[in-house]
């Protein structure tokens, strides 16, 4: 392959030859390391060879020694497709600009590839770059990788490891972030209780600092003292001596039941596809951006989805222009009942989300209930979470009867 665009560079003619002793011209040819090659013996005793132009300039006197004469049958390679279009100066100034291009766009980035994230998300992450001129056509001479790096683990305290590399015209982003918490929570100094935040049951209970004043299986009000932040230290005859403020410290978890209730109207918008459609493309190219889209007809309202994706030439070589698919459906809207089916699934869907706001805060949910009644405007779901969570909230500790 390599030796046939090299032939087809420089450029070679196909000759016949006939006379006296062709056998002698292919020998001499030969002797002088004229390269020749694709030898064929016709049926008239004529031969026919391929041999480079520079080298069908230099047998004319092999021609006469051996006594044969030639013709050119066929012409090819670079050299004779130039000279036969040197009046159309157009191609090649067109394909000069066609590379001139292609190294413009190498020059710049134009597609920028994170991954990793996943506590800081990626729209963050490039609103970041952005605020660092880093973005799709950065000139890549500008970009110093080893400071962008530095600048990601910087602003962001979870990122743990950061690598940022250029591959063609894309920037590829790597992150790492951390498990665990970044900081180690600040020790609590100030006196106080520890306080019930919620009512219920108390389940378990661990004191670390400070006296409890409830025991596991009590139940307990909202705002009621559960670890007292006043230790005092008493003698001999049961009298208190002296008593000392510290900031209390302990784990309580209760027995707490969740409610939660959800008003739905007796009718709702329902939306409908009519079946009619329509279908556009759509082109975009840097700030520039063109959309081409059948007539619509009818008075329904349109809904669209648009694939786009970004144009490259190569694996990691990207340009600046975006092409989409776009498909439009007719909807109409009307007043529709809710029907059982579709009460219970919005009964499941605002049951699965409260629970989830409630594991989310580590809350372990016991039992799980919910139920669907009438009300004058329409509907009413009505839930029970009975969870076991978490009840502490510090507050101020009360300063009397202390004791110097």
């Amino acid at each position: 392959m390599i030796e046939r665009l090299a032939r087809n560079g420089k450029g070679y003619v196909r000759i016949e030859l006939w006379g006296y002793s062709p056998e002698r011209f292919l020998n001499l040819c030969s002797a002088r390391e004229i390269e020749i090659w694709d030898i064929r013996c016709n049926a008239d005793g004529r031969y026919e060879c391929c041999m480079l132009l520079r080298d069908f300039r230099q047998i004319r006197p092999l021609v006469r020694k051996a006594g044969v004469r030639l013709s050119i049958r066929a012409r090819a390679g670079l050299p004779f497709f130039l000279h036969k279009n040197r009046r159309r100066w157009w191609y090649g100034a067109g394909i000069c600009a066609f590379f001139l291009f292609l190294y413009i766009m190498s020059l710049f980035i134009w597609d920028i590839r994170i991954e990793g994230e996943y506590h800081y998300t990626r729209d963050t992450l490039l609103q970041f770059l952005a605020s660092m001129d880093v973005e799709s056509g950065t000139l890549k001479a500008r970009l110093d990788c080893g400071e962008l790096e530095e600048a990601l683990r910087a602003a962001f305290p979870e990122i743990t490891w950061v690598s940022a590399g250029i591959s063609g015209n894309r920037l590829f982003i790597r992150v790492k972030e951390n498990e665990v918490l970044s900081r180690i929570p600040e020790k609590e100094e100030t006196p106080s209780d520890l306080v019930a935040a919620k009512s219920g049951v108390i389940t378990s209970m661990v004191v670390r600092s400070g006296t409890a004043r409830t025991a596991v299986g009590q139940e307990v009000e909202e705002g009621q003292v559960l670890v007292e932040g006043r230790v005092s230290i008493v003698g001999d005859n049961g009298e208190e001596l002296r008593a000392y403020l510290i900031p209390a410290d302990g784990d309580v978890t209760a027995r707490i039941v969740e409610t939660y209730e959800k008003e739905i109207p007796l009718f709702h918008e329902a939306r409908t596809a009519t079946g009619r459609e329509r279908s556009g493309a759509y082109i975009r190219i840097g700030p520039w951006s063109f959309t081409f889209l059948m007539p619509a007809g009818g008075n329904g309202e349109w809904d669209y989805f648009m694939e786009e994706r970004q144009l490259t030439l190569f694996s990691d070589f990207c340009l600046p222009v975006y092409l989409g698919n776009i498909r439009g459906r007719e909807m109409v809207s009307y007043e529709k009942n809710y029907g059982q089916e579709e009460l219970a699934g919005l009964a499941q869907m605002i049951n699965e989300q409260t629970v989830k706001n409630l594991e989310e805060k580590g809350v372990h949910i016991l039992e799980n209930n919910d139920r669907i009644e009438t009300s004058p405007s329409g509907w009413r779901i009505i839930g029970r979470l009975v969870t076991e969570q978490s009840i502490v909230r510090r507050a101020p500790v009360e300063e009397k009867g202390l004791m110097e």
